[in-house]
This record gives structure tokens, C-alpha cells and sequence, in this order.
């Protein structure tokens, strides 16, 4: 995947952006290590079902995390700084399984930098999250090398 850089005068209302990403057991078993959340629903099969699941499912903040990467290097991307993120998980995630995330922008403030956008997640077509982002965009007149 390629960055995008974009800048504040680059970004308009409506602007859509989409990566596709596969979130594995390998990526569970990675997240819950490094985030110290060892929940059975996450590392069990059989708890995850005997839990009415459909199995072990992925993190919320690993599928959050995976929404961060559209951020930061597809919208805006590098020149954009993360000021706020509000995700509500609608379907269970059981890896390995791909996603698709799309940013749209909903607003953009001149006066503040402030970019506003709505993010969906979805995985073969079902719903997985929505996610509302604020982020602060470099007005700058040129891009620098990155």
C-alpha cells in the first residue's frame, strides 16, 4: 500500500478513500500479547462458542487499530494527526477473514485544520464497525519529502 499525503487544500466534502486489509489468528494472538487483553473470546474457540459466538474473534482495538492505518497513510495520511475516535462494533470479527475499510470526509474546517470523517467497516459484505474521526490536517502550501 502506498501512502497518500494529503493536505488540507487537497481534502473536499464527500472524498472517499478504501483499503483492504486480512486481520489473521496470527494478528489476534500478536494484538493480544502486546495489549495484555487475554480474554478467552479472543484466543478459544470453544469458549468464544460457548459463548454464543461463531469462534474466537479478533480485538475491537485491533480492528480499530487497522481503521488507524487508513488514517495515517490514506486519509488524510501522514499529514493528518488523529485528535478523536468513536468506533461502535456491530458484528463479530473471526479471523482470518478480510476487511474492507472506507473513510469518507464529512467535514472540513479551514479555520481549525479539522477533518472530520465517517468509517465503515465491512467484511464480506456484513457490517463489522462505524467509526466517526476527527483529525488535524497541515494546511502547508507544499509537501515536504516523507
Amino acid at each position: 500500500m502506498s501512502a497518500k499525503n494529503y493536505l488540507l487544500s487537497d481534502l473536499s466534502k464527500g472524498q472517499i478513500e478504501r483499503i483492504s486489509t486480512k486481520i489473521t489468528i496470527e494478528d489476534v494472538n500478536a494484538f493480544a500479547a502486546l495489549s495484555g487483553d487475554i480474554s478467552p473470546v479472543h484466543l478459544s474457540d470453544d469458549f468464544a462458542v460457548k459463548k454464543a459466538l461463531p469462534g474466537r474473534i479478533a480485538h475491537g482495538l485491533l480492528i480499530g487499530a487497522r481503521v488507524s492505518s487508513l488514517i495515517g497513510n490514506s486519509l488524510p495520511g501522514a499529514f493528518g494527526i488523529l485528535q478523536s475516535f468513536d468506533i461502535e462494533f456491530r458484528s463479530p470479527l473471526v479471523p482470518p477473514q478480510e476487511i474492507q475499510i472506507q473513510g469518507e470526509v464529512t467535514n472540513i474546517s479551514e479555520a481549525t485544520g479539522q477533518v472530520s470523517l465517517n468509517i465503515i467497516v465491512t467484511a464480506s459484505g456484513r457490517l463489522i464497525a462505524k467509526c466517526k474521526a476527527k483529525t488535524i490536517v497541515s494546511p502547508g502550501t507544499q509537501k515536504a519529502n516523507i
